[in-house]
């Protein structure tokens, strides 16, 4: 019965995708082909089917195939997958934060016109940005509530960072219950005490390999950043208790990951510690 369901899923899916490819040639390029030059015609082309055909599709697509299970990764805004969810700190938003800045990790800019012009004049120019925005990602319904990153060298093109989600009941005794993943209430944060995250290693930017938006190109290996992360902070004296829940390996994404999310309590930090010094892995520089 599971097979005979996978293979319904895959013609629905190659169904989906002949129709989609033919509305982008016949509908979209042709007419504006039509009315344009040929090199505006595709540039229209590209820009109607990466920013508003193919997000809709997929996200139906998700939709439809997700079924119950609890997701293992973030969603960006048009529903694709995003970063997986690998890291869960239990404490006050007070602790977090002075766990990064004790780490020397910098909290990320509201993304904004203002910082979005200013993300990209630092990335086209190479200048420093150490607190360069975030693209918003979906847990729980809702974009990130708060996120840190560490710069790699002097340019936003490369950095570690980590995006968190404020919760208040313990994930593990509830991951079971997708209710719980889906919930879309917004959290008091200084009440909150318990953050789901999601670490990644962005190294470039590129193009996003089923929609070929522009975004960065992020490290595939997820693990790295999670024990990045983690050995950070437990060496900077800010978290205790430390272990592994063994949630399963993250599905949808090119990420490769032994599937587990470290849990650790924060603790009061007792020192500032310097950011170490990573050198760049051969394997850098998949697009998620």
């Amino acid at each position: 019965m599971r097979r005979l369901t996978r293979w319904l899923q895959r013609l629905f899916v190659f169904a989906l995708v002949a129709v989609t490819l033919w509305f982008i040639v016949t509908q979209i390029f042709d007419r504006l082909e039509e009315r344009l030059p040929w090199f505006a015609a595709l540039l229209g082309t590209y820009i109607l089917a990466a920013y508003v055909v193919l997000p809709i599709v997929i996200h139906a697509c998700v939709a439809a195939l997700r079924g119950n299970r609890i997701p293992r990764v973030t969603r960006a805004a048009d529903g694709l997958p995003a970063d997986p969810v690998n890291v869960i700190l239990m404490g006050s938003k007070d602790q977090l934060t002075a766990a990064f800045s004790t780490a020397n990790w910098h909290p990320a800019d509201p993304l904004t016109p203002r910082t979005a012009v200013r993300m990209a004049t630092s990335f086209l120019l190479n200048r420093p940005y150490s607190e360069a925005p975030f693209s918003s990602l979906y847990l729980f319904g809702r974009k990130q509530d708060i996120g840190f990153q560490e710069p790699v060298g002097n340019s936003p093109r490369k950095r570690h960072h980590i995006r968190f989600w404020a919760a208040d009941t313990d994930p593990e005794a509830h991951i079971g219950n997708l209710a719980y993943w889906t919930k879309r209430a917004r959290l008091d944060l200084s009440s909150a005490d318990i953050w789901i995250g999601a670490g990644t290693t962005d190294t470039g930017f590129g193009f996003q390999s089923m929609t070929w938006q522009i975004s960065h190109r992020v490290d595939k290996y997820a693990d790295r950043e999670r024990d990045y992360v983690i050995a950070a902070l437990h060496a900077a004296g800010c978290i205790e208790d430390q272990q592994y829940i063994e949630a399963g390996e993250p599905t949808g994404t090119r990420f490769i990951s032994d599937g587990r999310i470290v849990r650790a309590n924060l603790a009061e930090p007792t020192e500032r510690f310097p950011p170490t010094p990573r050198k760049a892995s051969r394997n850098e520089g998949d697009i998620s």
